[in-house]
């Protein structure tokens, strides 16, 4: 699933470049502004539709352009993956072949980013946390991908039923359970596997700090799923929503018992979601054999350079194939030298080896 070649056209100040990568380490090197960041944001685009830094397509297409354009070519397979938007909306195309959803490419492209919003894993909403756990069920678990899609069709079938038709929303809540609790089971066995790896990573990288990781099904404890949706109709029909069910899922993060966001700081989160993606990176090699991608975006920020060189040992033990940007003459892009590394430098949005 490594990356051997990338065409990037037209994203932010990036006019037109190809390049071949490495399936090791790939080190983007260059001043701020250069194009560094953007050229990890377009390798997401690819993957997952859309950057980890926006949702907004006119924030990312080059001024004056009408579109921008990522392909890509993954695999020993030599798959090749691309993406157009626009104003005319998104197309995207599988061996030249226009796809018609998203996950079609995702299925190809594993990736997964570190950037300094990376925190949010700990201190952001459950949304987060349950990406974050959906991520990992999407590429190593394939029925997962059914049972969700089957699950958010039923969901909003009942969501709608509630606010016009109340008497209909019972007609979806065997489907909603069913699938609900083979989701529930898919994420209690893969947040079990993720941990065991993070509990091993964590001492090494930071071992005063002794996270814990609980996953929280989204209804109360004690009671099965059927009986949640049941005991609390009542209240969904006044709020025209279902209250209950994986949907409301979370992971508890939590340090000596108390919310781990509330206690550390924001280094020290971004440090822990690192490790986080670092344990999940891992569970992916383990069951798929195979690297995903990992983008790492600004490591510096907020860590000190021994914390730096501790997260990058970790993530060259996971097999994962790493693009990194660093800045000109820093003390990482000297480190990042000496590792064998494949370098290109970005400069005005022209990136060159």
């Amino acid at each position: 699933m490594f990356l051997s070649g990338l065409t990037i056209r037209n994203v932010r100040n990036i006019t037109n470049s190809t390049i071949a990568a490495d399936k090791g380490i790939n080190v983007l090197i260059g001043e701020n502004a250069a194009g560094k960041t953007t050229f990890l944001e377009s390798i997401d685009i690819l993957s997952r539709g859309r950057s980890f830094r926006t949702n907004r397509v006119a924030d990312l297409v080059l001024k004056g352009s009408d579109g921008l354009y990522v392909g890509g070519v993954v695999g020993d397979e030599k798959t090749k993956l691309e993406i157009k938007k626009g104003g005319g909306g998104t197309k995207i195309f599988l061996n030249g072949r226009e796809a018609k959803k998203q996950s079609e490419i995702t299925e190809k492209i594993a990736v997964q980013c570190i950037h300094p919003a990376s925190h949010l894993i700990i201190d952001g909403p459950p949304s987060e946390r349950r990406s974050f756990v959906d991520w990992g069920l999407f590429h190593v678990e394939p029925p997962y991908k059914v049972s969700w899609t089957a699950y958010s069709k039923a969901l909003k079938q009942r969501n709608e039923a509630l606010k016009r038709a109340p008497s209909e929303a019972d007609a979806w809540e065997d489907k909603l359970v069913s699938e609900g609790n083979v989701i529930d089971e898919m994420r209690k066995e893969y947040v079990k596997k993720v941990r065991n790896h993070f509990e091993l990573i964590r001492p090494q990288i930071l071992p005063e700090i002794p996270l814990s990781m609980e996953y929280q099904q989204g209804w109360p404890e004690g009671i099965s799923l059927s009986e949640a949706i049941k005991k609390t109709k009542k209240t969904d029909q006044e709020r025209g929503s279902t209250q209950y069910g994986p949907h409301h899922a979370d992971l508890a993060l939590r340090i000596n018992g108390e919310d781990a966001q509330r206690i550390i700081s924001r280094g020290q989160q971004k440090i822990l979601a690192n490790i986080m993606l670092i344990a999940q990176a891992k569970d992916f090699y383990d069951k798929r054999q195979d690297p995903s991608i990992i983008l790492v975006d600004e490591l510096s920020a907020e860590l000190t350079l021994e914390m730096q060189e501790k997260v990058l040992e970790r993530l060259i033990e996971t097999g994962s194939q790493i693009f990194i940007s660093a800045l000109y003459d820093s003390i990482l892009a000297d480190i990042l030298s000496e590792t064998g590394a494949k370098m290109f430098h970005v400069e005005h949005g022209e990136i060159a080896e």
